[in-house]
């Protein structure tokens, strides 16, 4: 339960967050829900209005000097780094933090350095041990290839397979949170996108990337990262916990390039293991993949922004590392990792995996509801998430 004072700070954050969101968008001459700063806002309408950055900034250094003074040690930390993301942010706009690490860095507040070759080494190896006891044989890449064909699901089939694969992940997923009521999502496919999948909260839509190989388990992962108990329970749960007085406003508007994005992105890896659904050793091969794919896109995004190394070089190395998903994969990659203004967010994804993960491991049976409560309650950053006691 957050305290009255917290509750209030939440909601000056919020208004203030939404009134950057608007100068941005005014910038940048775009509308869209998913082009601005602010690319999820399930009902929050209030805002400050800003004429410039420099305003913004000097609101934020007023209401940052409140957070030291709220009850709760995590929110605390939070919400100065949350101010500090929003500052980093308008200092960007303002032509400064021209580095991508200083952008990753004061954006998000993890480390900023791309994952490093024996990082990704060690992936492989991990990988490659996997394939060796399942059987496969050859090379990795030929193990990787193998093991992709065995699982693959045929782009036509993708839309009917999420569905299916939804109704069991909700039904997982209700034994450890509460389900919103009537209230479900669909998935729909896509091709030329710059991601794997989103999540589309506004139209209760999972969105496929069917350019990539799709496997099974790989759909898997996607559902519970996307739907449940990722992303739509994290959006439900905070609307539904704010809508009881027990959540700050804040919790409504999902913020790009911010102190949240990884512990965001971390929660929704984490869901096929809160939900109890890694059954067999695919699964466990498709979750390497994933943290493969992860620290690639760190190495993909830096040496684009970083060392200028052109796309075809960035290409030729992804074939090499990738082992799966094709050149469909590879070309979503690209298109992510060229937008300046999306550039740094791929590190949420590698860092928010490491930042949940190590906490989640360790948390013990009678302690989970409890964990649950802390993680969907409210908002984290890698660092506050860490003082879950």
């Amino acid at each position: 339960m957050l305290s009255e004072k917290t509750l209030r700070f939440g909601e000056q954050l919020a208004k203030v967050t939404m009134g950057i969101d608007e100068l941005y968008r005014k910038e940048i001459g775009v509308a869209g829900s998913i082009d601005g700063l602010v690319v999820v806002n399930m009902g929050f309408n209030q805002k400050e209005s800003f004429n410039s950055y420099d305003d913004c900034r000097r609101r934020l250094k007023e209401l940052v000097s409140y957070a030291f003074e709220l009850e709760e040690e995590d929110r605390r930390l939070y919400y100065t780094q949350s101010c500090i993301s929003l500052d980093s942010f308008c200092a960007f706009r303002q032509g400064n933090l021209e580095s991508l690490t200083s952008q990753v860095g004061m954006f998000l507040h993890v480390n900023p350095f791309p994952a490093s070759n024996f990082e990704i080494e060690q992936d492989k190896v991990k990988l490659r041990s996997m394939l060796n006891s399942m059987g496969y044989s050859g090379d990795l890449e030929n193990q990787a290839r193998e093991w992709e064909k065995r699982n693959k699901v045929p782009a036509d089939s993708v839309k009917q397979v999420m569905t299916e694969l939804m109704e069991i992940a909700r039904e997982k997923t209700g034994k450890i949170l509460d389900l919103p009521e009537n209230d479900y999502y669909k998935c729909e496919t896509e091709t030329e996108a710059p991601y794997n999948a989103r999540s589309d909260y506004e139209n209760r839509t999972v969105w496929i990337n069917i350019d990539p190989i799709l496997t099974m388990p790989g759909l898997k992962h996607l559902v519970c990262h996307e739907c449940y108990p990722g992303h739509f329970m994290q959006f439900s749960l905070r609307k539904s916990l704010y809508e009881k007085g027990v959540a700050a406003a804040d919790g409504l508007l999902s913020v790009v390039n911010h102190s949240s994005s990884s512990t965001f992105e971390g929660i929704a890896d984490a869901g096929i293991e809160f939900i109890d659904w890694v059954e067999n050793d695919d699964d466990r091969v498709s979750m390497i993949i994933s943290n493969l794919r992860s620290a690639l896109g760190t190495t993909t995004s830096y040496m684009m922004h970083m060392e200028n190394k052109s796309e075809e070089e960035i290409k030729s190395w992804l074939r090499k590392n990738a082992l799966t998903g094709g050149e469909g994969w590879i070309e979503g990659r690209m298109r992510f990792i060229k937008e300046k203004s999306r550039a740094a967010l791929i590190w949420s994804y590698l860092r928010g995996d490491q930042g949940t993960f190590e906490v989640w491991r360790n948390v013990p049976v009678e302690r989970k509801s409890d964990y649950f409560k802390y993680i969907y309650g409210r908002l984290h950053t890698v660092q506050s998430m860490q003082l879950f006691r």
